[in-house]
């Protein structure tokens, strides 16, 4: 159980108690602070998800059976053998020769993708088990520090955000500094066991400021914010230095087949639904329709946009290019 989650009809929901009052829990009258507000407590654990990074899934829903299923499971080599992975879905040609040619056979995409799990969840394991011996604390003193973007929870009820080491598990100000500053997911990037996932407008602390605001939408604006954004310069450029050195996903003798997001929509039996803008081609107004995301050849150049945003980038001067060869004019 999670404190928050989904409930079957579709809302996200969530569980607790009285909030704590000092070091116990709290009476009505103590945790009860206005007409409005109270304290609650969580009663179960936070699931929590990293945000501007997608991992190599572990487990997903074979479409065939409707099972949820770990990738190294026969059904799912299977699925991609029998080539029953394109039934039901309708894609654009290019993207379709770009899937055919990265999935071929079909054999050990499956398990290409566990391996890739496999390895994402070890790291993320190691950074945080590391961290803690350096601190000197037992686990369970251990803090973490979660920053928060513009959307603070999923459709699934997962919390997002960015994921730190809390400052006050290190003493030495030195070694706070150096492990606290950049975030887990910002971490996990540089190693290349995971994928970036840069999704609007969920990019901070990419961008900075609120370049969430409609307003911030408009190019020049949008263009200004990138190029003056550190944090994002850096991460795709960690992503990059991942890519050319061939670490974890991009490991030449074994690179993921399909990028976790991929995956997922294959199993949906939808084509992708987000937008995409160029990174790698500032100034642009093209904003590509989600199947064209395959043509920004580098994962570090995606910048994934809901559709709910489509109108208000075009109302700013966006165009959205249908082709591979599309251009904005203007």
């Amino acid at each position: 159980m999670n404190a928050f989650q989904r409930s079957d009809n579709g809302l996200k929901v969530g569980s607790g108690h009285l909030g704590n009052y000092g070091n116990q829990t709290g009476t009505v009258r103590q945790v009860v602070s206005d007409g409005d507000t109270i304290q609650i407590g969580l009663s179960d654990n936070l699931d929590v998800r990293l945000l501007g990074i997608d991992s190599a899934e572990a487990r997903a829903r074979i479409p065939d059976s409707g099972k949820m299923e770990y990738l190294k499971n026969e059904a799912w080599e299977a699925f991609f053998t029998s080539g029953n992975w394109r039934l039901g879905l309708t894609l654009h040609p290019g993207l379709q020769l770009d899937l055919d040619v990265r999935i071929s056979s079909g054999q050990d995409v499956a398990a290409n993708h566990a391996r890739h799990a496999e390895y994402a969840h070890r790291t993320l394991e190691r950074l945080i088990l590391e961290d803690i011996e350096k601190s000197g604390r037992p686990a369970g003193d251990y803090t973490f520090f979660m920053a928060f973007a513009h959307e603070f929870m999923d459709n699934a009820g997962q919390v997002l955000c960015f994921l730190h080491s809390g400052r006050e598990n290190f003493d030495d100000p030195e070694l706070r500094d150096s492990l606290t500053t950049l975030s887990y997911n910002e971490r996990l990037l540089a190693t290349g066991a995971v994928y970036p996932f840069f999704v609007w407008p969920n990019v901070q602390p990419f961008l900075t400021g609120q370049p969430f605001l409609p307003e911030h939408a408009e190019p020049v604006s949008f263009w200004k914010t990138v190029q003056e954004s550190p944090r994002l310069k850096k991460s795709r450029a960690a992503v990059q230095t991942a890519r050319l050195s061939g670490q974890g996903v991009f490991d030449p003798q074994d690179p993921l087949r399909l990028a976790p997001f991929e995956l997922r929509y294959i199993c949906r039996r939808k084509p992708p639904t987000r937008y995409v803008v160029d990174l790698s081609r500032p100034g642009s107004k093209n904003l590509l329709a989600p199947e064209l995301y395959y043509t920004v050849p580098n994962p570090e150049d995606r910048l994934f946009v809901p559709e709910d945003y489509r109108a208000n980038f075009e109302s700013m001067g966006w165009i959205v290019a249908e082709t591979e060869n599309s251009e904005a004019v203007g």
